[in-house]
């Protein structure tokens, strides 16, 4: 159940992203699917291992189990595709500030959230990584060869949702 609060807050949100659009990364698109629900589509970065991959996320604002949601809550920010990634546990979900209930805060905007998504796909941190057997060497590839290798399959047409 969404407050009028909440619902001011997501009103005020939708606005700032129109207005701020261009403050988005250029690869970075998106669409309002339901009241709390975002798809957001990033398309890797030129010279990064993902470029060219339509790298799709969905970004849930409900909270969890009947919680308050967002902006009292982290939002559930979860990849398509079977993406793969350090910072991405094996399920899709994303491990980050953003989306940790510890360290969210509820003053966090949408644009700070889909920029900062944007910004763990092309500027991974491995100190701590949330997959970490990607990053044990298969057949002898490199982290980012096995990244190219998702990239290329990712590039694809059927990918694109946006």
């Amino acid at each position: 159940m969404t407050t009028s609060y909440q619902m001011k807050r997501l009103q005020y949100e939708e606005q700032n992203l129109e207005e701020n659009s261009d403050q988005l990364p250029p690869n970075c698109s998106y669409k309002k699917t339901s009241n709390l629900t975002y798809v957001v589509q990033y398309i890797g970065e030129k010279g990064t291992p993902h470029e060219g991959a339509y790298i799709i996320v969905d970004v849930d604002l409900s909270g969890s189990n009947g919680s308050s949601g967002f902006p009292a809550e982290a939002p559930n920010i979860t990849f398509r595709n079977g993406f793969q990634h350090v910072n991405v546990y094996p399920m899709g979900k994303l491990c980050m500030y953003l989306s940790n209930k510890e360290t969210f805060t509820s003053g966090t905007t949408l644009l700070e959230i889909f920029s900062g998504i944007n910004q763990v796909i092309h500027h991974p941190t491995f100190h701590d990584p949330a997959n970490a057997s990607i990053l044990i060497q298969e057949g002898g590839k490199g982290y980012d060869e096995k990244m190219r290798d998702q990239a290329k399959k990712l590039s694809q047409p059927q990918f694109r949702v946006l």
